[in-house]
């Protein structure tokens, strides 16, 4: 589909991408090419194939995932979950794609140029709702498996966001189910994604998503995917996403809890939250969101939330991955260990988790002026996030800054890191296709 920016041309030629890379920017903001090991292969990829299928950039992708490991030595490629991430946004955006099978190690995306006058593939299914003159925008993925759904959305969700009706169509939100994990190992789960991610993103002036949770897909246990209905209204036609700053957060003035864990251990879970709250977190609101039964004796979750004054999320989770112990001490472990590590991310300093921080990235590029995201003391962000400014940089030609701001005295081990650049722009849904 033919997209605008206001500031970016996308390049005949492919643009190469190393799998394995790490970019790191140094103080003189110039980038050097670092190979590590434990580089985050799937995120590059996701990243990747999104700006492509947005930016029309075609790229070329080898030793994809190159420095993974598995239980047999090296096991990268293509996983399910990949494998569907760029069928969809290959089928959506009528573009070419090659080397696309499980285990690849080389993947290419090569998004078709159009002329004006060409109509546009729509990627939705309109369906007639009783009562309700505009019909219903639908749309269904299926990943394999417990593949994760969170990462799947982090790779199709800005597609949907820039590309929705025409200008002077009836701006109908899509209603996209997708089926998959819910709850798996190494991605975020349903939860982080519905109460962090989500309300971040309206807040920075998205518009406003809702997800319907259908059935839990969970990595631990008897692995049966899940499903969820996601409704995800389009960035009106023609229009850009102003450039954003996160700063100072504020202080802390509430917790949300959510646990999803064996009937049996629910009591412990709830009576273990509420005193370690009252001892550590006195004057400060602690709810409990959502409190179920997992449905299986391996299965433990536990999310928590911290809210700042200034409207920012902070968080982190653990979905249990040690062997089953007493109920009363898992749930003491878990509470102890998910608390320490949002006072971690707490006294970073930052608007954002280290987590959120790597998904935001893309909207830095494609919003429309510069943005900036205080990831407090985070230094250069996880190796999720640097990938990403990488790719971003790599791609769409985006410059990235850092802002130093020092500690007390000047401490420099205390300063916070400001991560900003100008994005290129991109118009949603510009109709130059839509005949």
């Amino acid at each position: 589909m033919p997209q605008t920016t206001t500031n970016f041309a996308p390049a005949r030629d492919p643009v190469s991408l190393d799998g394995r890379t790490l970019e790191v920017l140094y103080p003189n903001d110039r980038y050097q090419i670092v190979i590590l090991a434990e580089a985050s292969g799937g995120q590059l990829l996701r990243t990747a194939a999104g700006l492509s299928s947005l930016l029309e950039q075609p790229i070329e992708i080898h030793d994809v995932r190159g420095n993974r490991e598995g239980k047999k030595g090296k096991k990268g490629g293509l996983r399910a979950q990949h494998i569907a991430c760029l069928t969809t946004l290959a089928k959506w955006s009528c573009s070419n794609t090659g080397h696309l099978r499980n285990e690849s190690t080389q993947v290419s995306f090569l998004p078709r140029k159009r002329k004006a006058s060409q109509v546009s593939y729509r990627y939705w299914t309109e369906r007639d709702v009783p009562g309700n003159p505009s019909p219903k925008r639908t749309a269904t993925i299926e990943i394999g498996g417990v593949g994760s759904i969170m990462l799947l959305l982090q790779a199709v969700l800005p597609y949907i966001l820039y590309n929705g009706p025409k200008s002077g169509e009836d701006p109908t939100p899509l209603q996209l189910t997708v089926m998959g994990g819910t709850h798996v190992s190494k991605a975020p789960t349903l939860d982080y994604f519905s109460q962090v991610f989500v309300p971040t993103l309206k807040n920075l002036g998205y518009p406003e998503i809702t997800v319907r949770e259908i059935k839990k897909g969970w990595g631990t246990g008897p692995t049966i995917p899940g499903e969820i209905e996601v409704v995800i209204p389009s960035i009106p036609a023609g229009t850009t996403i102003p450039g954003f700053t996160m700063q100072e957060p504020g202080e802390i003035v509430g917790y949300d809890v959510t646990f999803i864990v064996p009937e049996d251990a629910r009591r412990s879970f709830r009576e273990t939250l509420n005193i370690w709250f009252e001892d550590r977190a006195q004057g400060v609101d602690m709810n409990i969101v959502k409190d179920e039964d997992s449905g299986h004796g391996t299965r433990f979750y536990l999310l928590m939330v911290a809210k700042t004054r200034n409207g920012y999320r902070i968080a982190r989770d653990w979905i249990w991955d040690r062997k089953k112990r007493d109920v009363h001490q898992v749930a003491h472990d878990m509470t102890r260990k998910v608390w320490g590590w949002v006072q971690e991310e707490i006294e970073h300093g930052g608007c954002v988790d280290h987590y959120l921080q790597d998904q935001l990235v893309i909207y830095q590029v494609l919003a429309e002026g510069q943005s900036s995201v205080d990831g407090g003391a985070l230094g250069e962000g996880s190796l999720h996030t640097q990938t990403v400014r990488w790719v971003g940089s790599e791609i769409a030609d985006v410059k990235w800054e850092t802002v130093l701001e020092m500690g007390e005295d000047d401490d420099e081990s205390r300063a916070r890191a400001m991560y900003r650049c100008t994005g290129v722009g991109l118009v949603s849904s510009t109709g130059e296709g839509w005949d």
